[in-house]
Parts: C-alpha cells; structure tokens; sequence
C-alpha cells in the first residue's frame, strides 16, 4: 500500500495523482509517467486539474469531480464500469511487447481484454474512436517488434559464427546464474573484456528500452516525445548500427580467409573467382604501387 498512498498521511488524494505513480513508472525501460505526462490527457491535467475535486471516488469523479480527462489511476483501476486495486486485470501487452503475443493478438484471452480497454475509453470517446486508436496502436507496436526481432536474428547469427569481436579470445562468461547470450539482460549491468561487444549493448538497449518506449508512447497516446523520438527513430538507428556492423565483421571474415588461403598457395595459384577476392587482389596491387612509387621518390631525392 505504502508505494502508491505512502506512509503517515495514507492519502487517497494522493495515491491518485499521477505523480504518486511516478515513483517507479518512469526511466529507460518503462516512461509511463514521462509518456503521460506530455500527452493529451496528462496536458489537461497539468492544466486544470487544480480545479478537480480529488475527494471524489473515482466511479464519480467525471460526473461530480468535474475531472475531464482521465488519470493512471482512472484507466488502470477502471474495469467494466467498478474500479478495484487490481492494475493488470486490463494487461495485454505486458511489459515488453514479444512475438508470441503478437502472433495471438486474435486469441480470446487478448481480444476480451481489448474490449475492456474500449469500454474504458468509451468514457470519454466514441466507441469508434476507442477501437480505431487501440487498433492503430497494435499495429504500431508490431511494426517496432518486428524492426527488434530482425535486428536480434542478425546479432544471433553472428554469435553463432562466432564473428562478434573477441568472442574467441577475450570473452568472459557472466557471473552464474546467468549464461552467456547475445544481446542478453545481464550486458545492460555488466561488461568484461568483449562482453558485451559494443553492438550487443546497442541491441539490449533496443529491446529493453528502446522497444518499450514506443510501446508506451503508443499506449499513453504521446505521438512525439516517446512513440517516434524515443522509440521509433532509436529502433530505426539501433537496426541500422547493427546491420552495418554484420557487413563489417562478415566483410573483415572474409578477408582473413582469404589471406590464410593466399598463404597456402604459390603466387601463380591465386584464384580470383570472388567480387571479395578481386577487390582484395586488387587492393593488394594498389599498396605495392604505392609502395613503388615512394621507392622512385626517395631515389630520385
């Protein structure tokens, strides 16, 4: 009880504010307050909740609170009309939104929350609006989920090749219990060696944070601040940082391949029979102009 009324006033006026809420709903990870705050609703809080009646019970604070838009406490508590302690009643997407619930949005358990979801913003709005902006804000966090579980497929794939820097020689295992992983929670707190590499920090940071906060700013209806700058563009570079870094270490493979073949063969033997083995054939043929021409420099000096 003491996290949302805190101790000594135990205050229901208190506990129904969103800044009691703020306590813990607000970082990297999980903006709600942040998110709220700067939407539409937690604008007209800001700016007329001074005149709010915060004695009233919640059932009636629209009607005789003269509150006029709603608060954490009046979306979370609210379910099917009554309003109780219970904030997860309405849950959906969790914490972190994960391709399983993605892929069963249209199972029974989720579309019956769904509903009761629209007949809480149908206390302000239309049922119309309720259903089209929880449809649109689905759609937008699938579209985020999938930029994040692309980007996770190409990390996963160079920690199977064992191609992320150092992975062979200097990567130590994280304390137990936890186990060695791409990506995993545990890089967020703790780093030795390569571990985490510089792109597995940045794909923790997108799951975890970047991924969340566009899920909020989606689900508090902040289109600005948190849905595209925190969210959507963050995935966007994250996605692009880690892309770019798979061509660099594939690229970097390639040519450490090719010098241990070039090794193993006499010079007459080189094959060019790749766009890669071409490009270093010809670098290679480049250097020893180069190198040619400073020699006729330094002779001619």
């Amino acid at each position: 009880c003491n996290s949302c009324h805190t101790r000594h006033e135990f205050s229901a006026v208190q506990a129904r504010k969103p800044q009691a809420c703020a306590i813990c709903h607000n970082g990297v990870d999980h903006n709600e307050f942040e998110g709220y705050m700067l939407s539409k609703h937690g604008t007209i809080y800001q700016t007329r909740g001074d005149a709010w009646d915060w004695n009233v019970r919640l059932a009636d604070a629209m009607e005789k609170g003269k509150m006029n838009a709603p608060t954490c406490a009046f979306c979370h508590m609210e379910y099917q009309g009554k309003f109780t302690h219970n904030m997860v009643r309405k849950a959906r997407w969790a914490f972190v939104p994960m391709p399983k619930i993605a892929e069963n949005l249209n199972h029974p358990w989720f579309t019956q929350r769904k509903e009761s979801w629209v007949s809480t913003c149908s206390n302000c709005h239309s049922d119309s609006f309720a259903r089209a902006y929880l449809d649109g804000m689905d759609k937008g966090i699938v579209s985020g989920l999938d930029i994040t579980e692309k980007a996770r497929s190409v990390l996963v794939k160079l920690y199977n090749d064992k191609l992320l820097p150092g992975q062979t020689t200097n990567r130590p295992a994280p304390p137990p219990p936890e186990k060695d992983d791409a990506g995993g929670f545990f890089q967020l707190f703790w780093q030795k060696g390569n571990n985490p590499s510089a792109i597995e920090y940045v794909f923790a940071d997108m799951w975890e944070h970047h991924q969340i906060k566009h899920y909020k700013g989606l689900a508090h209806m902040n289109p600005g601040g948190y849905t595209y700058t925190e969210g959507w563009s963050q995935l966007i570079g994250a996605a692009a940082k880690i892309n770019d870094e798979d061509t660099k270490l594939r690229e970097a493979a390639e040519i450490r391949a090719e010098l241990k073949r070039i090794a193993g063969q006499k010079r007459g033997d080189l094959e060019l029979d790749s766009p890669t083995r071409r490009a270093f054939a010809g670098g290679l043929g480049l250097l020893a102009v180069i190198a040619g021409a400073r020699l006729l420099m330094r002779r001619g000096r």
